[in-house]
């Protein structure tokens, strides 16, 4: 068998053979770096937030390195726990995930439709103005600008610009697939789309009934509202992308056919159905009829047959090409095939929460957070990691500069999110059979006490997971430093090559000789 990854990263030669595709390629190419450039750069600040938030719950136990930043949460209020926190979320949702889910749907919208890129100037002003937004978005919610509201606390106005530029991408995106080649269908364009239409539903509801004070959510429904929009980010915008791209990536690198493929127009549609039911977790326990909340988490509970067919469709592939082939896909199938596996934990978790007893016992503790780390750094992260991987040599025609660099951030990300959503998995559990322990010697003091060790334990390996985010935006900016150098080299020589001499000795040309 051979090893996990190539021993040597070849500098050239990644363009697609087939020229149609290396022009799509080359018509969405600065579109889609653009938006890989910036979700990197968002995907380190986020990371950077989340280990200070982390560190943050459990000041007097903090690291040396992180001694600095508890200085100015005690001294400064736009560095406190209640302001970090939400800016980190913010910042991998939608500077992060959602920045980068837009150049993997620019990309993977051109291929399927085979069709090159339109009016890409327009696509970049979009992208351009989504990053100003989370950048505004950031800013007020350290200035204390904030809704309040889970995963909408990004001022009005900055919301206004996501939702134009939005606007601006869904409209190339419609025009794109309207003009695809007949007889290019696609599973992927199927997620791809209920991705992108379910997005600005739930953005502008969420933000005009929870963030709108002319039309706010009234009393109890604020509750519903807030967790039906938080699991609609999950289960509707990150998911569909993350799912598009995996229907499309692991037949392609692994040269089979998706396994047991008739079962996945099914598994797409009770996602569909069932996941949106997921919201009825966080209501559990609320002033909500108990007949509504049960059958919520009955519907919820369903959600086994999309997440069971799924696996079976990617999961299965993936190691059906193991058995076949010996290899893991160089070095893009090991994040392909996490990113899978993760999706099936996941949904086992959602599955955990749909019991009543469980969700009794972990709806208040940290087992939350590693719900939410499931998705956001255990599903669609690796998803990303491993398309990156694959498109932008094909967007380059450049090669990666280390597997060294590959492997570690590989490694670090993987150990790094495991620790992680054990750590909390596990202290959930614990913190839960505290909280329910009728023993009166047992209070609120004993369940902090013993949520700080994992807390501990917690910021160490994000710290691990930042460490291999770190790795991988200085592998990508090498990466961009040589392909820029090699090109401005290579054109420099081209003008060398084609300028012609002037020789000041040379005899002047007749008449004749200059007309002919």
């Amino acid at each position: 068998m051979a090893t996990l990854f190539p021993t040597k990263v070849p500098p050239s030669g990644f363009a697609s053979t087939d020229p149609e595709l290396a022009a799509i390629d080359a018509s969405v190419r600065w579109p889609v770096m653009l938006c890989f450039l910036s979700a990197v750069h968002w995907l380190v600040v986020g990371t950077f937030l989340l280990v200070y938030a982390s560190a943050l719950t459990h000041p007097q136990d903090t690291f040396p390195i992180l001694s600095l930043l508890n200085s100015l949460s005690s001294n400064f209020s736009m560095f406190t726990y209640g302001r970090v926190w939400p800016a980190a979320i913010d910042t991998l949702i939608y500077g992060w995930a959602s920045t980068a889910g837009l150049g993997l749907a620019v990309w993977l919208l051109a291929r399927t439709s085979r069709a090159p890129a339109r009016s890409p100037g327009a696509l970049m002003t979009s992208i351009l103005f989504w990053n100003i937004g989370v950048a505004v978005g950031l800013t007020g919610i350290f200035l204390g600008d904030s809704s309040s509201v889970e995963f909408l606390e990004f001022p009005a106005c900055a919301s206004w610009i996501l939702w134009l530029s939005y606007a601006v991408f869904a409209l190339w995106a419609v025009a794109t697939f309207l003009a695809r080649r007949p007889g290019n269908d696609h599973i992927a364009q199927a997620w791809l789309l209920v991705a992108l239409f379910a997005f600005p539903w739930l953005y502008a509801t969420g933000s005009i009934l929870l963030g709108s004070r002319s039309l706010p959510g009234s009393g109890v429904m604020q509750g519903l509202i807030g967790a039906w929009y938080v699991h609609g980010i999950y289960t509707l915008w990150l998911v569909p992308l993350g799912l598009g791209l995996l229907y499309y990536l692991i037949p392609k690198i692994s040269g089979l056919s998706i396994r047991y493929g008739s079962k996945a127009q099914i598994a797409f549609w009770t996602w569909i159905i069932f996941a949106p039911w997921t919201a009825v977790h966080d209501l559990v326990g609320g002033p909500f009829p108990a007949d509504t909340v049960t059958a919520g988490l009955f519907f919820s509970g369903l959600i086994f047959i999309p997440v069971a067919l799924i696996g079976m469709n990617l999961v299965s592939t993936a190691m059906t090409a193991e058995d076949r082939q010996g290899h893991h896909g160089g070095i893009i199938f090991p994040f392909l095939v996490l990113a899978a596996v993760f999706f099936v934990v996941a949904g086992i978790s959602e599955q955990i929460l749909s019991i009543r007893g469980a969700n009794e016992l972990l709806r208040f503790t940290m087992f939350r957070e590693c719900n939410m780390l499931l998705w956001i750094y255990g599903f669609f992260s690796f998803v990303v990691f491993g398309s990156m991987y694959y498109i932008v040599p094909r967007l380059l025609d450049f090669g990666w500069r280390s597997a060294l660099l590959i492997k570690t951030h590989y490694y670090a990300s993987l150990y790094g999110i495991l620790l992680v959503v054990a750590l909390l998995g596990f202290g959930g559990v614990m913190q839960g059979l505290i909280l329910e322990n009728p023993d009166a010697g047992v209070t609120i003091s004993t369940d902090t006490g013993v949520a700080i060790g994992f807390h501990i334990a917690a910021t160490m390996c994000i710290s691990l997971v930042s460490i291999g985010n770190g790795i991988f935006a200085l592998h990508l900016g090498w990466m961009l430093i040589d392909w820029l150098r090699l090109r401005v080299r290579g054109n420099r020589l081209a003008a060398e090559i084609l300028v012609e001499p002037y020789d000041g000795d040379a005899p002047a040309k007749s008449p004749v000789e200059v007309s002919a």
